[in-house]
């Protein structure tokens, strides 16, 4: 393997990290792999969808967030790669460039007035607190990635148990008015 990649067992858990925060979380979440791509220079990669998938997503289930904890909930998700291999083995060899990128990006869609260098250790300890307390579930996922190197959407689901259809309605007249339909209680 390419001494700039991480090995397989560090890569499962920082993938496993981020699939399970991201699920725990309620974001529309895709697969993850730890099949490296040279080409890219990755190691694994794994799916959350952008903040207008998980907004609709949200909104199509009767939910209604405001759009900073969509942003905080992403950067978070991104945040737990790092965080999980910090938990496991004690540091993270910097295999998180891309994820730091992206969180880079993301702070900048946050609201004005939100000082992001305040808000920023605020959400690591945010994420290790969630990373510890979802480590069987992490260690469950990472074990999987091990075994079987991909997995769909569905199968992460049921591994964390958890997912965006997990969502609960908390705008039911905005839901009726938009979809129509009548809520199950």
């Amino acid at each position: 393997m390419n001494a700039l990649l991480p090995d397989s067992q560090r890569t499962a858990y920082h993938e496993a990290g981020h699939a399970t925060i991201g699920r725990v979380l309620t974001l529309k979440c895709g697969g993850a792999t730890i099949k490296p791509n040279l080409k890219e220079m990755t190691a694994g990669k794994t799916i959350t969808f952008d903040e207008n998938d998980c907004d609709t997503a949200w909104r199509e289930r009767g939910k209604w967030r405001p759009e900073k904890s969509l942003w905080r909930g992403r950067i978070i998700a991104f945040m737990a790669g790092a965080e999980a291999e910090i938990e496991f083995f004690g540091h993270c060899d910097g295999g998180d460039g891309h994820d730091r990128n992206q969180i880079a990006l993301m702070a900048e869609e946050l609201p004005a007035g939100i000082d992001w260098h305040t808000r920023e250790p605020r959400l690591r300890a945010m994420t290790r607190m969630l990373v510890r307390r979802h480590r069987t579930r992490i260690e469950r996922v990472a074990q999987a990635l091990l075994t079987h190197r991909s997995l769909s959407a569905k199968n992460l689901d049921r591994l964390v148990g958890r997912s965006v259809a997990d969502v609960k309605v908390n705008a039911p007249d905005w839901w009726l008015a938009k979809y129509g339909k009548t809520l199950k209680t």
